[in-house]
């Protein structure tokens, strides 16, 4: 099987995974662990319709099925704050943007889908934005979530699909790396920005030790 159809495994037989890997499954989607995760916290969302795999997802979401799939989006979401929490809670200074379900949801949560998805079949990123992560390895990484490249959920569908190469050379190439937190324009330097990630989830969070 080729890499871009690795997806597909998991939408056929996601029984034989375990929870490490499929968080959740049942005749009409499936919830896993993204393989190669761009933040501590990474999850996609797989519809297993044999017909809606197929299609493009930022035209193929339209009303009716993201109706059909919120729920799932929802576990996807309340899993990952779940699991975040438990692990790390914020610093002092900013509580109050992590006051509560909805404010990290709102601040701190990413679903959507890449204008021009790697993967054949349809997908749906459910992701912290922290993307301190060791899979986040250049600068294409970075700006597929970071750029209008990454359409959010609440703006899908889109009224035709994006060109490929003008969305990459706009958004990939073209735009320089935004730092998530503070808005930094660190260029075309990822490795100063890669750094400055984990400095600012640092500063922002501490980790849960348990006794």
């Amino acid at each position: 099987m080729k890499w871009d159809s690795a997806l597909q495994v998991y939408i056929d037989h996601p029984e034989k995974y375990g929870k490490d890997t499929v968080v959740y499954f049942d005749e009409d989607a499936v919830i896993i662990h993204d393989s190669f995760p761009k933040a501590r916290f990474h999850l996609l969302v797989l519809p297993r319709s044999n017909t809606l795999t197929k299609k493009h997802p930022t035209i193929g979401l339209n009303s009716s099925v993201k109706n059909q799939l919120e729920n799932y989006v929802q576990r996807a979401i309340d899993y990952i704050y779940e699991g975040f929490t438990q692990h790390y809670q914020p610093s002092d200074k900013v509580q109050s943007i992590f006051a509560d379900k909805d404010t990290f949801i709102k601040n701190f949560l990413a679903v959507g889908i890449h204008s021009v998805p790697s993967m054949k079949n349809l997908h749906i990123h459910v992701i912290t934005k922290d993307f301190d992560s060791p899979r986040l390895k250049h600068k294409k990484h970075y700006n597929s979530f970071n750029t209008n490249f990454f359409v959010n959920w609440i703006d899908l569908p889109l009224k035709s699909i994006p060109n490929v190469k003008e969305t990459e050379l706009k958004y990939i190439k073209g735009s320089p790396l935004i730092c998530s937190y503070c808005g930094q324009d660190y260029g075309s330097q990822f490795k100063k920005l890669k750094d400055h990630l984990t400095e600012e989830f640092n500063k922002h969070f501490t980790e849960i030790i348990e006794l």
